[in-house]
């Protein structure tokens, strides 16, 4: 897979447009389509794309909480086959260029585009007045395409990206794969923390995520956890720590059967299962009697799902 960044290249092309935000099972089907399409036709297929999110340039309060990491949407993407991503860098000046100018200077000169497939609610040029029916009036013009595909439904429930985000909002993470086609997935570095768990017998490695994530409440989780290309299962706790009154947020994940040292690496934490809120506890023994707890619970939700 090729990626371009605001470069051409001159052959014929089956693309498809978006910020594609959190890759869920809606967007997959439209890749799929365009990866399919242009086998038949013998032409390439390519994922148009945008960085930053637009809202982050036309709408700074509205921008929504990352839900993978640009290495993770690489990764996706091209699992799902597509020949090039092309990437535009986002910014005010080219917010305001009309959608006829977009189509006509970014991917008909530069990528001799045959034809559009994108989502039904697809939007794009200045205003967001490129919608699929004026795409599609534009490309009688001009020679091209546009297919629109319609939402795909899960439960009766429309599949997107704000849906999701609220699923994990509300901590129903476990949810999640019915919308994402996976878990939901965070993108780490391990970072050193101030090493108390260890002193509690359960030695944890603190995180830092690599995206702006929009993250679940506070509490424990069971979660599973790769390192080095190595799934461990795991116990996360997203929180403020308050029996030991520390007011600063932290991701620290509690790795089962593992020592190694870790710090600087770049990790995933899968998350599995919501086990428990934010707990203050009276005393360390408490804390430790139900961290023992926590660990429990974790391991029979695991070994639930691998049994399946």
């Amino acid at each position: 897979m090729e990626i371009y960044y605001n470069q051409a290249r001159n052959s014929n092309t089956i693309i498809t447009l978006g910020t594609f935000d959190g890759l869920h099972l809606g967007h997959q089907e439209i890749i799929k389509l365009t990866v399919n399409k242009a086998k038949k036709l013998d032409y390439n297929s390519a994922l148009f794309t945008f960085n930053p999110h637009p809202l982050k340039v036309v709408s700074p309060n509205n921008t929504p909480k990352s839900l993978m990491s640009w290495k993770q949407k690489r990764r996706v993407i091209e699992s799902l086959g597509i020949n090039q991503i092309i990437v535009k860098k986002f910014t005010e000046e080219f917010s305001r260029i009309p959608y006829e100018d977009f189509v006509l200077e970014y991917l008909l000169k530069r990528f001799s585009v045959k034809e559009i497939i994108v989502g039904e609610d697809f939007k794009c040029g200045y205003k967001g007045k490129g919608t699929p029916d004026r795409l599609k009036k534009l490309g009688e013009k001009l020679g091209f395409g546009v297919q629109a595909i319609p939402s795909i439904k899960f439960k009766n429930k429309e599949i997107g990206s704000t849906y999701i985000r609220n699923l994990i909002l509300e901590g129903r993470v476990d949810e999640v794969k019915e919308q994402l086609g996976r878990n939901f997935i965070l993108d780490c570095e391990v970072i050193k923390g101030d090493q108390r768990g260890r002193k509690l017998g359960f030695p944890t490695a603190n995180l830092h995520p690599f995206a702006d994530y929009v993250l679940p409440p506070l509490g424990v989780y069971a979660c599973k956890v790769r390192v080095k290309d190595k799934i461990y299962g795991g116990a996360v706790h997203l929180g403020l720590i308050p029996t030991f009154n520390k007011n600063k947020f932290s991701i620290e994940v509690y790795i089962f059967d593992f020592s190694d040292n870790i710090y600087g690496e770049r990790i995933e934490l899968e998350f599995i299962k919501r086990i428990r809120g934010e707990e203050n506890f009276k005393t360390v023994e408490e804390l430790i009697s139900r961290m023992k707890e926590d660990v429990r619970v974790s391991k029979i939700i695991l070994d639930k799902i691998d049994s399946l």
